[in-house]
């Protein structure tokens, strides 16, 4: 997938803050008044600051638990939560609304990345962005060739955003996260961005095995691409899943060999998916359809912890 297939033109809406713990759950119950953070009454009912408030917001939007929804004759949309919201982070209905359980903050992560996605400066660093060791500098250098033309971003917005996206994912310590580090934001424990070991100041992405990202999770998020890009085949080519821009292989940092570990695992934890040999190259072969298929792996994922996961799409549509 390109970046204008997958990407809005959404740049450094944050406000400088990186999601915090809790700050999805926050914004879905905020939602419960859809015009709450239109309202300057959002401080005292949030308990966070106005700027915060606002980048609130624009995470809420961008992980797709809510949605944006235009209103005649008003300048100013109103939130809707989403089939994934509901699903997710609601009181009643929702399997994990405190993101407790292993695969929901790796779920978050893809559906920020996944088309419609508001994240251009975190689909392209994912996606595209060829070095593995590298610094704040080069990152935005990149970034900014590679957006120039796409929504005229301001060089300031993307000097903000890759900010924002080295705080969201690594530590400020190369040798171990402290406590408070892992306590104010949930997205470093993915182990996807370390501080360089071998460079002061500069960073490096974890490429191969990733411990706690669960097997049937990716593989739902293989079904995912697969229906995002447009296909409903019952086929799947690890080439795919790997290699190409927007895929699993790459928002993870998966190697080959990480990532059909992980799909042969789930496989032999849910009947939802198969991994067969063609002419030697493994294929992710689907015994139902792509939507029953990914739902079911879900299902079957979150019931390892007696929980119970409703019938989703994982679309981010509201239902």
């Amino acid at each position: 997938m390109r970046l204008d297939e997958s990407c809005e033109r959404v740049f450094a809406r944050h406000e400088t803050f990186h999601p915090r713990y809790g700050w999805v759950k926050k914004g879905y119950d905020a939602s419960a008044d859809p015009n709450i953070f239109n309202k300057a009454a959002a401080v005292v009912s949030m308990g966070v600051g106005k700027n915060m408030v606002k980048s609130i917001r624009h995470w809420s939007l961008a992980f797709k638990v809510l949605e944006a929804v235009k209103v005649e004759g008003s300048r100013m949309p109103t939130l809707r939560r989403t089939d994934i919201g509901r699903a997710w982070f609601d009181d009643q209905e929702g399997v994990d609304p405190f993101m407790e359980l292993p695969g929901t903050d790796w779920l978050l992560h893809w559906w920020l990345l996944a088309p419609p996605s508001q994240a251009p400066v975190w689909w392209v660093t994912f996606n595209e962005f060829p070095a593995i060791e590298f610094t704040e500098e080069e990152l935005l250098a990149f970034v900014t060739d590679r957006l120039e033309g796409f929504g005229r971003p301001n060089a300031t917005s993307l000097k903000k955003d890759v900010s924002v996206l080295l705080r969201m994912y690594a530590s400020g310590h190369a040798t171990r996260a402290t406590f408070e580090d892992k306590i104010d934001c949930p997205f470093r424990e993915l182990g996807l961005v370390q501080p360089s070991s071998a460079q002061k100041g500069a960073y490096r992405f974890m490429v191969g095995p990733k411990v706690t990202l669960p097997p049937m999770v990716f593989a739902a998020t293989v079904i995912d691409f697969m229906l995002r890009a447009g296909g409903e085949d019952r086929v799947v080519s690890m080439s795919r899943a790997l290699a190409e821009p927007g895929s699993p292989g790459r928002a993870f940092r998966l190697t080959e060999g990480a990532a059909l570990d992980l799909l042969e695992r789930a496989a032999e934890s849910s009947e939802a998916v198969n991994v067969q040999l063609s002419n030697g190259l493994p294929q992710l072969v689907l015994p139902t359809d792509p939507y029953t298929a990914m739902q079911k792996l879900l299902i079957d994922h979150y019931a390892q912890f007696g929980a119970e996961l409703r019938p989703t799409t994982m679309r981010g549509n509201a239902a």
